[in-house]
């Protein structure tokens, strides 16, 4: 069985992130792409339709890209869409081999440090079973849940200025240091199994 390969791209607004997060998945080549995409964020960039319900996620499927919007499914409850798309995605990934990435941005929302939904921790700790992988992006990376945070691999640190954020990444193996005076744009990647680091610029 591969390794794992779960990556957490932290930084502050407007630092890079996302657009890491969208080269790093068109340049790869998983199974299937599976991005909650409650604010539109990655079908404003992608030229690809969001799904509004799972018959449409079903159809996308022969894209390899379903960007699920819970707007109209789950107009008042965007915690139950993500843990409703969480468990369609684990339902999906056993039905075939290959990597396929779940990919959420400011994953806070969803997973913070008192509470993590039900299916999203099924994928992330069952989920490497089916080859499930993780792409994940915060602002804020101390609320994040911890269990989730521990299983970072792939650690990408853009230009963050918050205390609480330092000492979070500090944990996982990086250093105030690399990220406190980044430019924007430019990042210091960590593989946390390696222990080898990267540096590199998106803008």
């Amino acid at each position: 069985m591969d390794e794992p390969r779960n990556t957490l791209i932290v930084g502050m607004t407007g630092a890079g992130k996302t657009t890491f997060a969208l080269r790093y998945l068109v340049n790869i080549q998983p199974a299937c792409r599976f991005l909650f995409d409650e604010s539109f964020r990655w079908s404003r960039r992608l030229p690809f339709r969001p799904c509004f319900d799972f018959a449409e996620c079903e159809k996308a499927l022969a894209s390899r890209w379903v960007m699920f919007n819970p707007l109209r499914l789950y107009p008042d409850n965007y915690a139950a869409a993500f843990d409703a798309f969480c468990q369609w995605v684990f339902s999906v990934s056993t039905r075939g081999p290959g990597p396929k990435i779940l990919g959420v941005q400011e994953l806070w929302q969803w997973a913070d440090s008192r509470t993590i939904p039900r299916a999203f921790r099924l994928c992330c700790q069952a989920g490497r079973e089916y080859g499930i992988q993780l792409v994940l992006d915060t602002q804020e990376p101390h609320r994040v849940n911890s269990s989730v945070i521990g299983q970072t691999t792939e650690l990408v640190c853009f230009r963050l200025q918050e205390p609480k954020a330092w000492d979070c990444i500090r944990k996982l193996g990086a250093y105030e240091p690399w990220v406190k005076d980044l430019p924007l744009g430019e990042f210091v990647a960590l593989n946390r199994l390696s222990l080898g680091t990267l540096r590199g610029k998106v803008f």
